[in-house]
């Protein structure tokens, strides 16, 4: 099947095409739109309805994802809609054109609809031609709802079908409820890990390209990888460190085999003045473009349509933003093929259209980060007030009407920097889903959790692959000569501008888990750190953005935050640097000449030591990881869920560190608007958003009340 336009492709099959309202919810389907006998030839085009509803619930799902969190405001110019969400203000379900329980359960039903009814034990050629639909409709199924539960907490679990409005499933479902905490074992109860396994022998499907009207989209990113969304449910639980360990090995297991990130690191302008020079950031193009190239950083995309009369156009969050679509259809007779249609979605920014907008909060992360510029093999330069270049590829200042303002561009990228000229910008024609760069950080925040914070701040700074890492070598020998025994000390030889600062005893512990841990092949861990894509590359003469200096600051800012005395925040702020887990490096270290030991004893290595402040490594690395993803993908619809997911890592405290998540998420959010660098003044909040938040009742919004 190739090049079908959307129309064509995300029919609307078993989806409800009533209107429903918040005691209808999920519970009202179009019976007219049922297949009756639904078979093998049916199950392409019932799954691309199901994508059809994914479409229709994406947009609202990105929304709460944003408005909710820190990196985004409303403005003079923000509905009441948006406000009470952005605010926290309880509202009743479908009162709020962004609160639609049913537009998931739709998705949810179709999805129920086809696995009631596929034969996975189907053959054709002796193929069994259903699995790898069966597969992607589980993933689907599991990814919709892990979206409910991150939304409305808890929520009534259904895998049956519901075929009448008479079930009374919507307030007592004869499946119990889920929320973060059993989701996962639902959901492996009815045969999710199933479907990862046909996906892991049969591969995906592929149904060619989706026609947009404007461009052509692989039906390939449309897929939702199983592994993924099993790595995204395991983290999401965080119950234990096995928990972050099974969620490590999903992701690594996905990452393994997906290619390397693209390069394309955001970059900077340069003004002279006399000798006196002045950077600007200016991303240009570099860092964004692999996130819209269907063969760059994608893996999973929700499409939108150039025009409505070709499918679903995706364009609410761009108006959000602050744009003016405005869309156009042109035909093309094609003879016996028939009329193509194409069409294209220009924007130009309005700031009466700009609802949200990016908080100080945001800003002033990306102004203090530490810009690395290697001029030379021996001179390195931290430019002054540059901070990270990503920040021009999120939004753009513009002015308007008198005023200067910034508006959020990830969804109408544009690469000029001209501040006056209103058009230029381009239509993003999907909703990301998944990126590797994304995959790469959630696989960071995994093994973080699971005891592993040097490797995950590798991910950051210098990538994990084999050409970085450091090799353990054990020619180094201890002898005791009174007791004519030895034994081999394993130390570290360290490679050129690599993760020497992993040190020797995170990597011998590394060595139990090489399900997730073990990078030996270049060609397929060959990818750079994350935090390098707008600060610079981190090389060995970068001294600044390294791991015991980085890692202790954020130690004793975590403290301070939490109220400990200045004291004991200035110990952690040196601790790591005094500890100095890196070894120096040498080969045959302690090797003799003489006398003869031919007869001595070989007694077992000692067993790597483990931080006693490790916990405290580990909350402050996770903080580190929560940045990092505000800085790479900030205003993509992912920020409210990311910090809920780590507040309850830091509240199940599976290390000891004795965080109070709740705490943390609650002072980011309310400081959202002050113009204060990051842990500047870390007593000085919006009482009544901390407040809100201190309570995690409040974090979730309000499900449907059935009367």
């Amino acid at each position: 099947m190739k090049n079908k336009s959307i129309i064509s492709l995300l029919v609307f099959l078993m989806s409800f095409g009533l209107a429903t309202t918040s005691c209808e919810d999920m519970l009202t389907p179009d019976m007219d739109r049922n297949v009756e006998n639904f078979t093998g030839r049916d199950t392409v085009n019932f799954y691309l309805g199901i994508l059809s509803n994914v479409q229709e619930m994406i947009e609202n799902n990105v929304i709460l994802g944003e408005v909710r969190g820190d990196l985004c405001e409303p403005t003079d110019y923000v509905s009441d809609t948006i406000s009470a969400v952005a605010n926290f203000i309880p509202t009743e379900d479908a009162e709020n054109g962004l609160l639609n329980r049913a537009a998931y359960y739709k998705v949810i039903n179709q999805c129920n609809y086809y696995l009631a009814r596929v034969d996975t034990m189907a053959q054709k050629n002796n193929i069994y031609y259903m699995r790898k639909e069966y597969a992607q409709v589980q993933a689907i199924r599991a990814w919709t709802y892990m979206q409910l539960v991150q939304n409305y907490g808890t929520v009534p679990f259904i895998t049956r079908p519901v075929e009448n409005a008479g079930t009374g499933w919507e307030s007592n479902s004869p499946e119990g409820t889920v929320n973060a905490d059993n989701l996962l074992d639902k959901l492996l109860e009815n045969n999710l890990m199933r479907a990862y396994e046909y996906e892991r022998l049969l591969g995906l499907p592929n149904y060619g390209t989706f026609k947009t009207g404007a461009v052509d989209i692989p039906h390939k990113l449309t897929l939702f990888p199983t592994a993924l969304v099993l790595g995204d449910l395991y983290l999401l639980r965080g119950a234990s460190t096995s928990d972050y360990e099974r969620a490590a090995a999903f992701y690594y297991d996905y990452l393994e085999d997906a290619g390397t990130i693209p390069n394309g690191n955001a970059g900077f302008r340069v003004y002279y003045n006399g000798e006196d020079k002045t950077y600007t950031p200016n991303e240009n193009g570099d860092w964004v473009m692999p996130t819209l190239n269907y063969n760059g950083d994608l893996i999973t995309l929700v499409p939108s349509a150039a025009n409505a009369s070709i499918g679903k156009t995706l364009t609410r969050v761009a108006q959000i933003y602050g744009f003016d679509p405005h869309s156009s259809t042109s035909s093309t007779d094609q003879g016996d093929a028939g009329i193509a249609l194409s069409g294209q979605i220009s924007v130009q920014v309005n700031y009466k259209n700009r609802q949200i907008a990016p908080t100080p909060s945001y800003i002033n992360l990306c102004k203090n980060q530490i810009y690395a510029l290697q001029e030379s093999e021996t001179k390195i330069e931290y430019p002054a007030n540059l901070g990270d270049c990503r920040i021009d590829g999120t939004i753009k200042y513009m002015r308007e009407d008198g005023q200067r303002r910034a508006f959020i561009q990830k969804f109408c990228p544009r690469a000029m920097s001209s501040e006056s000229y209103l058009s230029g910008f381009t239509f993003r024609y999907n909703m990301p889903v998944y990126r590797k760069r994304q995959i790469y950080l959630r696989f960071a925040e995994a093994i973080n959790r699971a005891g592993f914070p040097r490797h995950a701040f590798a991910i950051l700074r210098n990538g994990l692959q084999a050409k970085k890492m450091p090799a353990i070598r054990y020619d180094s020998v201890q002898y005791d000569d009174v007791n004519k025994t030895f034994k081999k000390v394993p130390y570290l030889r360290i490679v050129a501008d690599g993760t020497g600062y992993i040190g020797i005893d995170e990597m011998r512990r590394a060595l139990d888990h090489p399900d997730f841990l073990d990078f030996t092949d270049d060609a397929k861990w060959n990818s750079q750190g994350i935090h390098a894509f707008g600060t610079g590359e981190h090389k060995d003469l970068d001294t600044l953005y390294t791991y015991d200096l980085i890692v202790g600051e954020r130690m004793a800012q975590e403290a301070l935050r939490a109220g400990a005395p200045a004291e004991a925040a200035q110990r952690l702020r040196y601790s790591l640097l005094e500890e100095s887990n890196t070894p120096t490096t040498g080969e045959g270290e302690g090797q003799p000449t003489e006398p003869d030991r031919s007869d001595y004893t070989e007694l077992p290595a000692d067993d790597p030591q483990v931080p006693a402040d490790l916990a405290q490594q580990i909350n402050a690395v996770e903080t580190l990881i929560a940045d990092e993803m505000a800085l790479e993908t900030a205003y993509e619809g992912w920020r409210y869920y990311d910090l809920m997911r780590i507040a309850r890592h830091k509240n199940a405290d599976n290390w000891g560190a004795g965080v109070s998540g709740t705490q943390w998420m609650a002072w980011l959010i309310s400081r959202r608007s002050l113009d204060l660098k990051p842990y500047e003044n870390p007593t000085q909040y919006d009482a009544t958003l901390f407040g809100k938040l201190s309570d995690p009742n409040n974090w979730f919004l309000q499900s449907p009340i059935y009367k």
